[in-house]
């Protein structure tokens, strides 16, 4: 009897146990559940506060200012010293092209400089030839004209001498003979002042020749420059410090003018980040910047923002976007952000435009 009622007991307790049991567990669960919440509430918010102070997109990409290396004269290689992604410097040679037409066109030029150069030496001696006569053109005038006076005034003396006394003074053949010497005399001088214009449009035309001579040395000395520049045109050099990328030719091959032969990369590398235009109002110049290249997830790059393009990307297509007829959807623009790469130098290691990246900038600096 006391087996069974101490079974029936037992029995009426299993309910109650169970039910303490799953309220419990119950509880348990409640209060997993709403730590959980509160976590993640509690890092929804920090994460928000921590998210709120940066700006970031991952509409960005490596940029550069590639130069592209194009022959500027026909003619076939005869050297290309280099190989793609070979790191130059600026002046070094990247390609030669045969420039013996140009340098023979060179030697005529030079020749016909030295030719015209001669022929300013001569004009310059004519000059001082025909000075030198046209001096000596106004002495003679000169003595002439002296000369001439004196006979005049000679004549004239005999002439008032014959007046006052006949021709008891002096003989008729001596009066004749002064008179004659006076007229000879002024006929010598005006002579002479003939020659010194004479002389005088000589220098006139010494010095016209003399121009002459400078203008065709002027135009030699532009034909030797410009054969110059054609000769120098033939050998191909770096602009800029770089990698040379899309090497496109090679020893033997024939280019034209504006081929263009390879490419070099910059060393001065920047980001371009897209940024929507809603992020654009706290972004400013000179803000710090952490920089994530996706092919280096683990290198820690740094750069500050450089400036902000006035106008969204879109803008400035080949066919921009007009919205005047038609519907219109408002679709959230990109504005182009520059920012440069300031550490680590990216000499030791292999990025180059249009690698992507993410860059993350601090608002509050």
């Amino acid at each position: 009897m006391s087996d069974t009622s101490n079974r029936s007991s037992e029995g009426a307790d299993a309910p109650s146990k169970a039910k303490k049991g799953s309220s419990r567990r119950k509880t348990i669960t409640l209060i997993i559940v709403a730590v959980v919440v509160i976590v993640a509430v509690v890092g929804g918010v920090l994460y928000y506060l921590h998210a709120r102070q940066f700006a970031t997109t991952d509409d960005a990409f490596i940029g550069g200012d590639v130069v592209r290396v194009s022959a500027q004269d026909s003619g076939t290689l005869i050297a290309v010293p280099v190989t793609s992604n070979q790191r130059v410097k600026a002046g070094d040679v990247l390609a030669q092209i045969d420039d013996s037409a140009t340098q023979a066109e060179l030697a005529l030029r030079q020749a016909q400089l030295a030719q015209a150069k001669t022929g300013m030496g001569e004009a310059q001696a004519g000059i001082t030839e025909a000075q030198a006569a046209l001096a000596g053109a106004k002495s003679n005038a000169a003595g002439a004209a002296v000369t001439a006076r004196n006979a005049r005034t000679k004549a004239d003396r005999y002439a008032a001498l014959v007046d006052q006394s006949g021709q008891t003074a002096i003989s008729a053949q001596t009066y004749d003979d002064t008179l004659a010497a006076a007229d000879q005399a002024e006929a010598a001088a005006d002579v002479a002042a003939t020659q010194v214009k004479t002389a005088e449009s000589r220098v006139t035309a010494a010095e016209a020749s003399a121009a002459s001579a400078r203008a065709n040395i002027a135009a030699a000395e532009a034909n030797v420059a410009a054969t110059q520049v054609n000769v120098d045109h033939m050998t191909i050099t770096a602009p800029i410090d770089g990698q040379v990328v899309q090497n496109n030719v090679n020893l033997g091959s024939y280019v034209a003018a504006g081929t263009q032969l390879m490419a070099i990369v910059p060393n001065d590398l920047y980001v371009t980040a897209n940024f929507k235009e809603t992020q654009i109002a706290q972004i400013r110049p000179g803000q710090t910047v952490d920089i994530t290249i996706d092919a280096f997830p683990d290198v820690d790059f740094t750069g500050t923002v450089v400036s902000i393009q006035n106008g969204a990307g879109q803008a400035f297509q080949l066919l921009p976007p007009q919205n005047a007829t038609g519907n219109f959807v408002k679709v959230v623009q990109r504005v182009p952000v520059r920012i440069s790469i300031d550490s680590p130098t990216l000499g030791s290691y292999p990025v180059g435009p249009g690698m992507s990246v993410l860059p993350s900038i601090h608002l509050d600096h």
